[in-house]
């Protein structure tokens, strides 16, 4: 669901990708360290960490002691990745633009996935939502300084709405869900798979993607109101200290993210995180359509990364906007393979 043409050309970049990086094993190289805890959620954007997890090529590199801790909420994640609690967050892009225009020291080794369908606005039927101005009378349930509050206000910009008059109301995924269910709220704004559980137990429809309206006057139409990408972070500190271990970390997340990305292997791929979290392989299957699993460092992620910084400093939540790339470390994606790296980071350790 949800193709765009955009996303067939971003897959050819991958296609590139799968047959450079996945073919060769990777060699245990002389680490700083020997244990890796990463953060883990709900949603596909953890493919490549459950999958290269499974195959055993975190150890193969050098990792040892591998584990994955789950967070309540992203910013709960944010705060372990700065006391060391774990060393690799794969939050949206947002968290992470915040924090280090915030002077928070964290640095992005490069993108996991890009998520432009991923979020969607789903209302119930009764609630009516026909036209961009049925919102102004539609309690919608999200977490308001995520990329999903990103989306909302870019929705509102689009259709020259108030964000002001939505009444967005601050919640997590399972209590929005049960609001909505009950019509205390009448819908929500959150990423996959979300979405789909709610069209599955409630009687509701999607109004709008990040990419795509599906409003009365413009059902159908590609309207993009997402730049919601999933990012590979580190703390400053930990790279710094361990520039090894970074560049080992990223080619094990490449290779994995190659093989997910290939069709081929995709029904294998959602097999094992289907098993691992415990969640119907039909759902995962349904929704891989919503992820391009895409490393490249170009003129679109300069863009995705801007507009997130862009609505950030005009919500007031950053003052003094960076240059996207002063956090962004290239070298170790460059070492696997520079066609990946159009754009040069200016991050070193």
């Amino acid at each position: 669901m949800f193709k765009t043409k955009k996303r067939i050309a971003l897959m050819a970049g991958v296609g590139l990708l799968s047959a450079l990086v996945v073919g060769g094993p990777i060699k245990a190289a002389e680490i700083e360290v020997d244990s890796l805890a990463m953060s883990l959620g709900v949603d596909l954007p953890f493919l490549p960490h459950l999958v290269a997890y499974e195959k055993g090529w975190f150890a193969d590199a050098g990792f040892k002691n591998v584990s994955f801790k789950k967070f309540n909420s992203g910013a709960q994640a944010g705060e372990a990745l700065l006391a060391d609690e774990i060393q690799l967050w794969t939050p949206g892009n947002l968290p992470p633009i915040s924090m280090a225009h915030n002077g928070i020291p964290v640095v992005i080794l490069g993108t996991n996935c890009i998520n432009h369908p991923l979020e969607k606005i789903v209302v119930r039927k009764d609630a009516n939502v026909t036209k961009p101005e049925d919102l102004y009378k539609t309690k919608l349930g999200l977490f308001l300084g995520s990329t999903s509050g990103a989306l909302l206000g870019n929705v509102a910009d689009k259709y020259g709405l108030d964000m002001k008059k939505i009444p967005a109301i601050n919640l997590g995924p399972p209590e929005a869900m049960a609001s909505m269910a009950k019509n205390e709220i009448q819908g929500i704004v959150f990423w996959e798979p979300w979405p789909y559980r709610a069209l599955q137990k409630i009687d509701s429809v999607v109004i709008h993607s990040g990419t795509t309206s599906y409003f009365a006057a413009n059902k159908g139409a590609q309207v993009q109101v997402s730049n919601n990408r999933s990012m590979w972070v580190v703390a400053e500190s930990w790279a710094k200290a361990n520039p090894k271990a970074t560049k080992a970390l990223v080619k094990v997340l490449l290779k994995a993210q190659a093989y997910v990305a290939d069709p081929k292997n995709q029904s294998e791929a959602v097999k094992i995180f289907s098993e691992f979290q415990k969640q119907p392989v039909e759902m995962n299957m349904a929704l891989m359509d919503n992820y391009v699993f895409n490393p490249t460092v170009d003129q679109a992620y300069i863009t995705d990364m801007d507009a997130i910084a862009i609505f950030l400093e005009k919500t007031n939540r950053i003052k003094n906007r960076r240059d996207i790339l002063s956090y962004t470390y290239t070298d170790p994606i460059k070492e696997v393979d520079p066609s990946l790296v159009k754009i040069e980071g200016k991050w070193k350790p």
